[in-house]
C-alpha cells in the first residue's frame, strides 16, 4: 500500500498486484498527513511471511518474494509461504521493515499473529531448509528450530528499528492462548491450540526480553468462555511473572463476534471496562477487531461507545521504556 523497489503494490489497492496506481499516489503517506491532524498514531502492519492468500503462484508480481525464492515459497493449507528459517527470506523482512522506518514518519511497525502458519493437517514442508541448519552444524531439534528462527528475527528487528529510529515502536499481537496447562503457561482452566507447539511462536520470552515495545494479545472470546476465559487470559497476559520488564499489553477484542457469534454490545463495553480495572497490571487500553464493525455502527456499537467508554479524547500511554 506504499511505493517500493522491494514489494509490488497490491492488488486490493489496483485490482492486479505490482500494478502502480494511475494518477499516482501513496497511501501510507496520505495516512499519515490525515492522522497528523487528529493526533493518531499510525503503526505499519505486516503478515512477516505469508506471500499469498491463496495457492496458485498465478497473478503473483515478478519481485512477489515467492516468485524471488521459488524453492523455499510452499502451499500449505490455503495460503503460499514463505520459509522462516531460510536466510535471504529473513534478510528481505528486515529490508522491508527499514525501507518503512527510514522513509515514512510511522509511530510504529506491528507484525500480525502469523509466524509458522496454523496447522492445517499436514507437516511444513521445510525439511530441506532444516536439513541444510543441521549440516552446518546446528544442534537443535526441529521444533526448537523453528522457535529459533522466530526468536531471532523478532530481536532482530527491535534492535534494528531502535538503532534506525528509538522513538519507534515494535509491537506484536500474538494468538491469545499460550501452552495452556503446561508449565509456565496459562492455568489448566484454558484450553485451546498451543501456539508454543503449534506455531512456534513464544511470546513470553519476547516481553521478558523486551524485545517488543508492546503486544496486543488476540482474546475473541467472551468473559464467560468455557476454556478461553476473557478475564483468565488477560490476568496471565498483564501479570509482572509473564511480563516482568512492565511492556504494555493492548489487549485484543472481537468486535467481529457481533456478527459471527451474535454477541451483544454488552460484551464490549464490559470487556474493556475488565481491562481498566487496578487489578490488571500493565493493560493500557484495546484494539478492536475489526473496524468494520464500528464503521457500519453494527447493533449501534459505535453509537455506544462513542457516547459511552469512548466519549472523550484519550492520551497515547508514555512507554518510559522507549529508547
Amino acid at each position: 500500500m506504499y511505493p517500493s523497489s522491494l514489494e509490488p503494490w497490491s492488488e486490493f489497492l489496483t485490482g492486479s498486484q505490482g500494478r502502480a496506481p494511475s494518477p499516482s499516489w501513496d497511501p501510507l503517506q496520505f495516512l499519515i498527513n490525515e492522522a497528523r491532524q487528529y493526533g493518531i498514531e499510525v503503526h505499519a502492519w505486516l503478515n512477516p511471511y505469508r506471500a499469498s492468500i491463496r495457492t496458485s503462484t498465478s497473478g503473483l508480481a515478478s519481485n512477489n518474494m515467492c516468485m524471488r525464492w521459488r524453492s523455499k515459497c510452499y502451499s500449505y493449507g490455503s495460503t503460499l509461504w514463505m520459509d522462516p528459517g531460510y536466510g535471504p527470506v529473513q534478510d528481505h523482512l528486515e529490508n522491508v521493515v527499514l525501507d518503512i522506518v527510514r522513509r515514512y514518519d510511522v509511530d510504529g511497525i506491528h507484525l500480525d499473529d502469523y509466524f509458522y502458519p496454523y496447522p492445517s493437517g499436514a507437516e511444513f514442508p521445510d525439511q530441506s531448509t532444516y536439513n541444510d541448519y543441521r549440516n552446518s552444524g546446528g544442534s537443535l531439534g526441529r521444533d526448537d528450530w523453528r522457535r529459533d528462527n522466530n526468536n531471532r528475527m523478532v530481536e532482530r528487528l527491535f534492535n534494528s528499528i531502535k538503532a534506525t529510529k528509538s522513538n519507534v515502536k515494535f509491537s506484536i499481537s500474538p494468538f491469545g492462548i499460550y501452552r495452556p496447562c503446561q508449565p509456565g503457561g496459562q492455568p489448566c482452566s484454558i484450553s485451546g491450540l498451543d501456539q508454543y507447539s503449534a506455531i512456534y511462536a513464544d511470546p513470553k520470552l519476547w516481553l521478558q526480553r523486551g524485545w517488543t515495545d508492546f503486544q496486543a494479545p488476540q482474546l475473541y472470546w467472551s468473559i464467560n468462555s468455557n476454556g478461553q476465559s476473557f478475564p483468565v487470559l488477560l490476568d496471565w497476559w498483564t501479570s509482572p511473572d509473564v511480563n516482568p520488564m512492565g511492556r504494555h499489553i493492548y489487549t485484543g477484542i472481537g468486535a467481529y463476534q457481533l456478527e459471527q457469534s451474535g454477541w451483544p454490545v454488552s460484551e464490549l463495553t464490559r470487556q474493556v471496562e475488565i481491562t481498566r480495572e487496578s487489578q490488571y497490571p500493565n493493560s493500557y487500553g484495546n484494539i478492536m477487531f475489526s473496524y468494520d464493525m464500528f464503521k457500519r455502527n453494527v447493533k449501534g456499537v459505535q453509537s455506544t461507545f462513542s457516547s459511552g467508554l469512548y466519549s472523550s479524547r484519550s492520551a497515547i500511554p508514555s512507554m518510559p521504556y522507549l529508547r
